[in-house]
Formats: C-alpha cells, structure tokens, sequence
C-alpha cells in the first residue's frame, strides 16, 4: 500500500525514475506477500482465525484489499494495462465483500468484548482506506468497460459508504483520545489513518469530478462531490499538525524510542495518499496556489518511505533475540476481559 502510492504521487510529480522503481518495489512484495498469506492460510489456519476475531488485529485484513487496489492502480496508470487492473479490481471487490461482511460479523456476534481502550486504535479506518481504494481504481480502469456509467455509480456509492465509516469510527477515536487513558505506547502510528482515510477520499472526489462531465449522474451531482471533496480535503490537512505534536509528545515528551516498528508503514501510506490527493484535488478544481504542497509532500514521502524501509531492512539483517519472548519494540495489547489474549507463536 505505503510503496504503490508513493509511486503514485512520485509519478504524478514527474519523478518517472523513482515511480518506475517502486513500482517493480510494490509489485515484488504484493507477490511474495500473496504467497505468505496464502502458505500461512494452509499452514497456520488456527492463528489466523484467532486474528480475524480479535478486534486489536481483525482490521489489519482490510490492508490485502487496500494493496490489490492501489497496485491496479499502479498497473492501469503507470503501465498502461488497464485490463490487469480491471483483474485487480475485480479481485479487491470480492475480497472487500467477503472481509467487511465477515469482520464485521464474527466481531459483532463475540461473546467477551473489550473496551476502546483495548481494542480500537487506527487500524479500524482502514474500512475507509479499502473501500474508497475500490473507488479510486475503479475510476482508473472505467476506460476499460462497456458501461462506464455502472462504473462511475459504483465509484460514487464507495465514495459516499466510505464517508458513512468514517463518521462512525473516527468519531471513537475522538472520544477515545478525550476521554479514555491515552498511554505514549498506545499513540501508535496506525493514527496517522485519521489523516490517510480522509486523503483517500480527497483522491476520490477528485477523481470523481473529473470525469464528471462524461457522467450525466456525476454532471448532475457535481456541486455536492466537490463540496465534499473539499471538505474530506480540509479534514485531512487539519490533522496533520495534530498527529504531528502528538508524535513530539510520544517520542520527544514521554521518551518512546523512535526505532523501527511495523506500523510506521501506516505513516507512510497517509503521507503519499495526501500527496497524491492534493495533487488530483489541486487539477481538478484549478486551485493553481495549492500546487506546492504536493512538490513538497512527494519529498517528505520519500524520505519517510526510505527511512522505514531502511529500519525494515536492517531489523531483518540484525534478527535481534527475543528478550523474555518479546521482540524490542514489541508490545503486547491487554486481553479483553474474560478471554485469553492472541498467545505469540514460536517461529
């Protein structure tokens, strides 16, 4: 995901060499990762059931749907094969429909719940993330169909369904951030989707209106998308400085190591999505006077999607031991109350 869209926006910016590199990057990894799920889901069926009912980790599936999306994207506008992107799309919609009836089921129909304290953190917007990336594809592949105008509906409805999750869940991370125990080790870069599921729908509605005049649905809707695409624009951009003094709080203020972890790719994600959409928002409203922000956002992108890759990287080189069963860095959640928590596996 945080790989294909930075692509994307080095792309959008003119940085052919760089896009083009990430590129083979993100479609290298989605495949080796593909092979891993897939080895895991023959081999490790228990565990993974067990995390597709916690509601710490049953979220994070939503992340398959997200890739295979942008990746389409990445097929259909970098390498001009819209048809391998119509193969992804198609792929992601099944996948979309099968995880957000599925989690939201088997999480709704649990016995022993947690509080939001235990078990919301940002990972839950990623059903904005993977919805709106349905639109987002499907509107870079419409080319591609007989009835663009089915295509352009189905874009709107994820567009607007996207928003709907995002009031809910954003709406408990506020009031968790507020008015519940905000420990620094509990701040973890996941939040950085607060801004990253607003990005995505900019990106959207941008997209939206651009090909709005083609679609007498769209043409008809126009003032009221790009009403809205400039407020999910506006709600992104907000919090941006607030994460930011949230993250001098937790990593300068109460001394959290700012040393590699998994979730600092839901950092990245967030910062190329933003570029990416400010660049489409920009266009497709001629707000000529925004157009330095993606020229300095797409430089931020990539330094940050550098950084963590290094830490990746030399995280897999050191292997470090585990030090009583923990990783450094690692951290286990509180277990729900009444049940036993997700016990870590031997490697």
């Amino acid at each position: 995901m945080a790989t294909g869209i930075v692509a994307l926006a080095a792309k959008a910016q003119g940085l052919q060499a760089i896009a083009t590199g990430l590129f083979a990057i993100s479609s290298a990894a989605f495949a080796i990762l593909s092979f891993l799920m897939s080895m895991r889901l023959i081999c490790d069926r228990n565990a993974l059931s067990a995390e597709f009912s916690q509601h710490r980790t049953a979220m994070g599936f939503l992340t398959i749907v997200a890739a295979a999306a942008v990746l389409g994207s990445e097929f259909a506008v970098q390498a001009r094969q819209p048809l391998v992107g119509v193969v992804l799309w198609l792929a992601a919609c099944g996948l979309w429909a099968g995880l957000v009836y599925g989690l939201f089921a088997r999480l709704a129909t649990r016995t022993a719940k947690p509080s939001l304290v235990e078990g919301l953190d940002g990972t839950w917007l990623l059903v904005v993330v993977a919805t709106e990336a349905l639109a987002v594809l499907a509107t870079d592949v419409i080319g591609a169909w007989g009835r663009p105008d089915i295509i352009a509906w189905l874009s709107l409805l994820w567009f607007l369904l996207g928003g709907f999750f995002y009031l809910i869940v954003i709406a408990l991370i506020v009031y968790r951030w507020l008015f519940e125990p905000l420990a620094a080790e509990a701040l973890s870069a996941t939040y950085w989707i607060n801004m990253g599921a607003m990005a995505i729908a900019t990106l959207v509605g941008a997209r939206l209106e651009s090909i709005a005049g083609a679609e007498p649905l769209l043409k008809w809707l126009l003032p009221g998308i790009a009403l809205a695409t400039t407020l999910c624009w506006a709600v992104a951009t907000w919090w941006i400085p607030l994460l930011l003094l949230m993250a001098i709080w937790r990593h300068g203020g109460c001394g959290v190591p700012l040393s590699y972890r998994l979730e600092y790719w839901s950092m990245v994600f967030p910062l190329g999505m933003y570029t990416a959409a400010t660049s489409a928002f920009a266009a497709a409203n001629r707000l000529d006077f925004l157009s330095w922000i993606p020229g300095v956002f797409i430089w931020i992108a990539l330094a940050a999607w550098g950084a963590v890759f290094v830490g990746m990287v030399r995280r897999a080189i050191a292997r470090p031991e585990r030090r009583g069963g923990q990783r450094p860095g690692e951290r286990n959640y509180p277990a729900p109350s009444g049940e036993a928590g997700i016990r870590k596996r031997p490697r």
